[in-house]
């Protein structure tokens, strides 16, 4: 039975209610109108019969029928409905909102699914024995482990399958929540993991969300590899990585007591951190810190640290992480570890050695000093020359003219350099956002470009539906326009379930701000593509998808170029063979896209 906005919407058509308000043309499948919500002389307001849904590139509204509705009227949503409800004859007995998707039947499904890993670790069987001796060796207590509901999953290919399916969960339901696999030939499902120690991921509220799982290759298996050294769960309704730190549930109490953050790594130097005492300690788990982290830790502090090993701190994904914090006007300190060790190591060898490293955390700034003029030779110029190079675009970036004299100063007395000259070049580079973050220094050049892409393969997604598994299976998702990635996430986890996109607008989780990017997307593809032919349309999204994975290719490339520079200023010779050998096998997909 529908409910009666799909109902409403059945017995409306959005251009028939539009075209009482304002004067509709034909152009080619769609509908134009001058934009009744600003001045324009020339018409580009557009309404989709097909799609039933509307959209001025002029001014950026768009929506279905009920937003236009409230736009013209300015009417609430619940106003908008009634009035249509009379339009449509619908009747709205016992209607109070819109419905919404159940989310607790996925949260269900992880947490038995969890408390399921964690039995088969203390099944006091040959391989969690094996398992359990390991985490032991780590450092790990039986009270974090259990605390931490760390798992293991078996051998077994369908033992998380047929445990759910015993509960009366679908096949469907199980897949949905991120545990299984369809298998390649369409046959049915799989389990996601197997033979791995698993890691339940917890959102804000203590709710198991997703799973990350570490091979157990050295561990109980010696000469098989499994996809992997870690597999994690994808991108589902009730998950995503961008908005998620290991460990928050556990930590957000001190966090607020203390008035700071530790930021580690991985999930073993969290767990172990919280063991040692630093209870404040969370993980990004693979993944640099994001807007979205952003926003939840400065409602608990402005205060972060980051317990990066020595590679990841001097790192472009560490600066970027550092420039959003700034952005954000957060005090931002690294803990300096030592060599070749992580959090997990220290706190395990000497606790009280990592609380020191703590304590004796440093600003940002002073730590970007300490390493990058550590390897200068003052007797050389050329040395001097890149030590400059990049402090000079970081210093630049400090809003306070006080910063920027504090450490143009000491800049100037440790290479005994005049300071007018250090502030002539000052003048003359650009801030650290845009010369530091190759990613955004590309953009910030090739924008239209990257943009123009990720949109035009997005238009395509949009316009026919069965170009996205291609573009899934062909371009991973960071590879995507930053600011498209929310849409572009949403927009697979529907067609997943859906296996089109055909109510997509109608989400429950679709959030204003990306609605109308699907929407101004999908106009814009029904006006240029329309006229096209499947061979031209093909040949479209090819060109596209190459030209696009080649700027991201390109992008790392730059970076590791960068990475590359420091390794030599470093004399690290290990290093520079690792990054090189990184560096030709870019090339080498860059080349096969240039062919």
């Amino acid at each position: 039975m529908q409910n009666p906005v799909e109902e409403i919407k059945a017995k409306l058509d959005v251009a028939d209610i539009i075209s009482t308000y304002i004067t509709l043309s034909s152009t080619g499948s769609n509908l134009k109108a001058r934009c009744p919500f600003h001045n324009e002389k020339t018409a580009s307001f557009m309404v989709s019969r097909e799609k039933q849904i509307w959209h001025c590139f002029g001014c950026g509204k768009g929506g279905d029928i009920f937003t236009f509705i409230q736009e013209y009227e300015g009417l609430s949503f619940s106003e908008a409905i009634k009035l249509l409800a009379e339009k449509a004859n619908v009747s709205l007995a016992g209607y109070q909102t819109l419905p919404k998707e159940n989310f607790n039947l996925l949260f269900e499904i992880n947490h038995l699914i969890s408390e399921k890993y964690q039995a088969n670790l203390f099944d006091k069987s040959e391989t969690s024995a094996k398992v359990l001796d390991y985490l032991l060796s780590r450092g790990l207590t039986i009270d974090s482990i259990k605390k931490w509901n760390l798992g293991l999953s078996t051998e077994s290919w369908d033992e998380a399958l047929q445990y759910l399916k015993a509960k009366k969960f679908s096949d469907t339901d199980i897949f949905q929540a991120g545990i299984s696999v369809k298998k390649k030939d369409g046959s049915g499902y799989v389990d996601r993991f197997r033979k791995r120690l698993m890691f339940p991921i917890f959102d804000t509220a203590g709710r198991v969300v997703a799973f990350t799982s570490r091979t157990l290759q050295g561990i109980v298996y010696q000469d098989e590899d499994f996809g992997g050294k870690y597999i994690n769960s994808p991108q589902t309704n009730i998950y995503d990585k961008s908005k998620i730190l290991y460990g928050w549930h556990l930590a957000k109490a001190t966090i607020k007591q203390k008035d700071y953050l530790i930021i580690v790594e991985g999930n073993l130097d969290a767990i172990l951190s919280q063991q040692a005492g630093t209870t404040n300690t969370v993980a990004v788990s693979g993944t640099a810190l994001t807007i979205d982290h952003l926003k939840l830790i400065k409602r608990y502090t402005k205060n972060v640290i980051l317990a990066f090993d020595g590679d990841m701190a001097g790192s472009n994904a560490a600066l970027r992480s550092i420039t959003l914090a700034w952005a954000q006007e957060m005090n931002m300190k690294i803990l300096v570890l030592p060599t070749n060790q992580d959090p997990a190591d220290i706190v395990k060898s000497d606790k009280n050695l990592w609380l020191k490293l703590v304590r004796d955390s440093i600003q940002v700034m002073d730590y970007y000093f300490q390493r990058i003029l550590s390897g200068v030779d003052l007797n050389r110029a050329d040395h001097k020359k890149i030590a400059v190079q990049k402090l000079l675009p970081i210093i630049k970036y400090l809003k306070s003219a006080v910063e920027q004299s504090h450490y143009l100063q000491l800049l100037a007395d440790k290479l005994h350099l005049p300071l007018d000259i250090l502030q002539s070049d000052l003048k003359q580079v650009s801030s650290f956002l845009e010369n530091v973050r190759p990613e955004k220094k590309v953009i910030a050049i090739k924008k239209p470009s990257v943009s123009f892409l990720s949109e035009e393969l997005l238009g395509i997604v949009f316009f026919r539906n069965n170009y996205l598994e291609r573009l899934v299976n062909e371009l991973e998702p960071e590879m995507m326009e930053e600011s498209l990635l929310d849409l572009y996430k949403k927009v697979i986890i529907y067609y997943t379930k859906q296996r089109n996109l055909d109510n997509f607008i109608d989400s429950a989780d679709l959030e204003a701000e990306t609605k109308q990017q699907y929407i101004r997307l999908l106009m814009s593809a029904e006006q240029n593509m329309a006229d096209l032919s499947g061979q031209e349309l093909d040949s479209n999204f090819n060109v596209s998808l190459e030209r696009l994975k080649s700027n991201r290719f390109q992008e790392r490339r730059q970076l590791l170029i960068e990475q590359l520079r420091q390794a030599e200023l470093k004399n690290d010779a290990i290093a520079q063979d690792q990054i090189t050998h990184q560096i030709n096998l870019l090339n080498k997909e860059i080349t096969k896209l240039q062919r």
